[in-house]
């Protein structure tokens, strides 16, 4: 087959510039400037020419060597280290001594420098620099909504999706669901308290608490857990890994499996900063590296519209050395059918570059197709990427279309496959092969190829039971143990495995190699154990592991805001399981091991108050009060939230509204309301569960709603619920206007889900304005729902421009029956 054994291949020069259509890379320099002697990308040149500073990536000649493919990640990345390290010392005295702003990388041996046409020159001339590079384009995605109308129904509670590929048979013929693997993605971010990822994030632990330390990168800064502000990442996770939540369907093709991930960021250094954190994942502050917590599976959709070739294939390379089997998507470049328009880093051989299907097993149109411009098919293979649901942020799932889709089904078929056949984890080449051989031909030669292989859909559609069934069926064994609540084994043997106990300190996989293996555990508060371990096959081998716990002290106090002693707040410590939840008291306590410095975090059971955080040094027992700061606005004008003054209050007349599609209706008001800055005595009641001073409400853009602030959302408006409602006639919006406070109650509305209005339950709002600006909400009747808890909601005001907002939900799980708040401008 063509591309079940593949090369390295390093790009000349000239062929990237044939293939991408750009002029010569190595332009010749400015007359009476001195000879150079590595080859300049013409735009680099350009750039400088107009004199000032540019960034520009500078190649050394010394390519990185890789161990074979198949490696370990320790060897891969001990390998690059070493090399980056001895090739590199030179420019990095140089950039040094010229104060040159640059950032150096070893998983590509390339310095990426920021500088003038002199450093230019003085850096081209080194004998140690191959080439010398342009800014790349930043990573883009091109993914798009679906319309409800064109999802096919779920089978036997699976996505329809799912089952065209054979994932639930696979689950039932292998009795496995991706466990023991850990899946990845670089992306725009995943939403880590997603319900149907949040329990299999490898950061979370049994008791609740979360370490993000080598499970969560996050190269912009923005994010210090898992988050996505725009739904792509977490939608590609959840086709990897997702789990079905309260009887839904299944969206995920290894929901056994565990997940870690990376955010590409906008710029290309921070996605090449994420695929270098992938092959040796590191510590919050970027530290200590552990390559042996790689992830197994490491999913890629976006795509580059400019240059970066030679540095994204060096990352591709050297992750399939270290047993890391990268998933691409092919790109939706694909304009109507149109040939060769394959797209970077989907195009390298050592990419699995994955086509976007439909329900009727064709490929989409705008998939892009290949061949290459050195005559490769491609993609690889294909799946179900048109009218996709899965996980999503604000609707708790979503409808899209793109190779977005389908490049993750692939990704979460490679974790099943290497759950249920061990012997080929880690096998980049031959699990290629067996996706090759086993795919469902599409025979479409439009754009060259066979039948069997061809540039629209690769070798054909992914056919996961296939590839289980032409697996290789050597022996297995099986290993379970006991630690305690969280410990983390690792298993050094054959394969290199690792583990986690659950809160009752149980620990299981149920298909391994047999042999022998070396293990560790690790638990917080206790001393490392280790030993080894055979597991035979066709058995099940018992591994009790003995922890002995570390000399400890305690650690207590009282949790405060500006209303008192906190009941119920959290207590977490970075980086650990440890957790306490405080009494009616607002009391925690804490046992740590002593000789250590911590930092404890504390955050309320109400959105009135943020969290803090708060430093302690243990070498006794300790008491450490904790204050929480209030709420304010994202601008700080002042704006603060505290219990509600009074009760649910219901309306006594009713509106002449009704219906779905964001009905308004306007009122006089017996005192000025203020919002922000903007003052009237008319206000605006919607449908939609908000409440404007400036203006009619409009109605959600498309049912979908995004975090605030927002200028295309209600402005100058106070939003109790605002959401996609509908006030049917078992529902309705009343209220009771006095002398000094007026009622506004939307009750027992409908809420409904984005795009095809189902409804989900039903919730009823309280409202309370005063004259002087303060006002209540309350909630009540609140069915236990992702969207009636405000899954798609936003609560809270926002001012006339969009700039600034008070938010208490900004498209988050926040409402329960009985919630009330109180929320003041800066002089009430």
């Amino acid at each position: 087959m063509k591309k079940s054994s593949f090369r390295r291949r390093r790009w000349a020069t000239g062929t990237v510039a044939l293939m991408l259509g750009l002029a010569p890379l190595a332009a010749p320099p400015p007359a009476g400037a001195a000879p150079v002697r590595a080859d300049v990308a013409a735009a680099v040149h350009d750039q400088l020419s107009r004199g000032g500073r540019a960034p520009f990536w500078v190649l050394l000649e010394d390519r990185p060597a890789l161990p074979r493919s198949g490696s370990t990640p320790a060897a891969v990345h001990r390998a690059l280290t070493r090399r980056a390290a001895t090739t590199q010392a030179g420019l990095h005295t140089l950039l040094t001594a010229r104060n040159a702003e640059f950032e150096p990388f070893w998983i590509a041996n390339a310095i990426r420098v920021t500088g003038d046409r002199e450093l230019l020159d003085e850096i081209a001339r080194r004998p140690e620099v191959a080439r010398i590079a342009a800014e790349p384009s930043a990573p883009a995605v091109s993914a798009r909504a679906a319309r409800a109308a064109d999802v096919p129904p779920p089978v036997d509670g699976v996505e329809w999706n799912l089952h065209r590929i054979g994932a639930d048979r696979a689950w039932r013929e292998s009795g496995t669901r991706g466990e023991g693997i850990v899946v990845a993605n670089i992306d725009s971010g995943v939403l880590g308290g997603h319900p149907s990822l949040a329990a299999t994030y490898r950061g979370r632990h049994s008791s609740g608490a979360v370490q993000h330390d080598y499970h969560w990168y996050d190269p912009t800064g923005v994010c210090a857990g898992p988050c996505d502000v725009d739904g792509h990442g977490t939608h590609v996770m959840g086709l990897e890994a997702g789990r079905a939540t309260d009887g839904g369907t299944e969206i995920g093709v290894a929901p056994g499996a565990r997940w870690i991930a990376a955010v590409k960021g906008s710029e290309p250094a921070e996605a090449l900063r994420a695929a270098q954190w992938m092959l040796a994942p590191t510590d919050a502050a970027g530290e200590n590296p552990r390559p042996d917590l790689a992830p197994d599976v490491v999913n890629i959709s976006w795509y580059l519209s400019r240059g970066g070739q030679e540095l994204f294939g060096d990352i591709l390379d050297a992750w399939v050395a270290a047993g890391i089997f990268p998933v691409v998507a092919a790109g939706n470049n694909g304009d109507g059918g149109r040939c060769s328009t394959n797209t970077w880093p989907a195009s390298f051989e050592s990419a699995y570059a994955v086509g976007n299907t439909t329900e009727a097993d064709v490929v989409s149109p705008e998939s892009s197709r290949g061949p290459t411009a050195d005559g490769r098919t491609t993609p690889d293979i294909s799946a179900p990427g048109t009218a996709i649901r899965s996980s999503f942020i604000g609707p708790e799932f979503a409808l899209r279309d793109g190779t977005s889709q389908a490049a993750p089904q692939v990704a979460g078929a490679v974790a099943l496959l290497w759950s249920a056949v061990p012997e080929l984890d880690g096998d980049v080449a031959a699990t290629r092969k067996l996706l090759d051989d086993t795919a469902r031909d599409i025979d479409d030669t439009t754009c060259g190829g066979t039948a069997a292989d061809n540039s629209v859909a690769g070798e054909g559609l992914l056919d996961i039971p296939a590839a289980l069934r032409a697996a290789p069926k050597s022996k297995v064994g099986a290993l379970s143990g006991t630690a305690v609540p969280d410990a983390a084994i690792q298993l050094s043997g054959p394969k290199l495995k690792n583990l986690t106990a659950d809160a009752d300190g149980r620990f299981t996989l149920a298909r391994m190699v047999p042999g022998s293996y070396t293990y560790t555990a690790r638990a917080f508060g206790y001393r490392d154990a280790t030993g080894t371990v055979t597991i035979e096959p066709d058995g099940t081998t018992t591994l009790p592991i003995a922890l002995q716990p570390v000399p400890g002290a305690t650690v207590s106090g009282v949790v405060r805001s500006a209303e008192g002693p906190v009941a119920g707040a959290t207590v977490t410590v970075q980086g650990t399981a440890a957790r306490a939840r405080t009494g009616s008291d607002g009391r925690y306590r804490l046992t740590l091991p002593t000789g250590g410095s911590y930092r404890l975090t504390a955050e309320s059971p109400g959105r009135c108050a943020d969290q803090a955080e708060q430093r302690v040094e243990v070498t006794a027992d300790t008491t450490l009060d904790i204050d929480l700061p209030a709420r304010t606005d994202l601008g700080g004008y002042g704006h603060t939230c505290t219990r509600p003054v009074t009760g649910y209050q219901a309306g006594t007349t009713r509106l002449d509204l009704s219906g779905s599609a964001g009905e308004v209706a306007e009122i006089r008001l017996p005192f000025p309301v203020k919002v922000y800055d903007t003052s009237s005595t008319t206000a605006w009641i919607s449908t939609n569960g908000a409440l404007s001073v400036a203006g009619p409400v409009p109605p959600p853009f498309f049912d979908v709603l995004l975090p605030l602030p927002d200028s295309s959302l209600p402005t100058a408006a106070i939003m109790p619920f605002y959401s996609v409602l509908n006030v049917d006639d078992a529902a309705g919006v009343y209220t009771t206007i006095g002398a000094d406070q007026v009622v506004v109650e939307w009750r027992n509305v409908e809420v409904l889900r984005p795009l095809n209005r189902t409804a989900e339950g039903r919730i009823s709002v309280s409202l309370v304005l005063r004259p002087d600006g303060s006002f209540t909400v309350n909630y009540r009747d609140v069915t236990p729902n992702w969207y009636v808890r405000g899954g798609n909601a936003l609560i809270g005001l926002q001012n006339a421009d969009g700039t600034d907002v008070f938010a208490y939900g900004n498209l988050e799980r926040v409402v329960e029956d009985g919630l009330g708040f109180t929320i003041r401008p800066p002089a009430a």
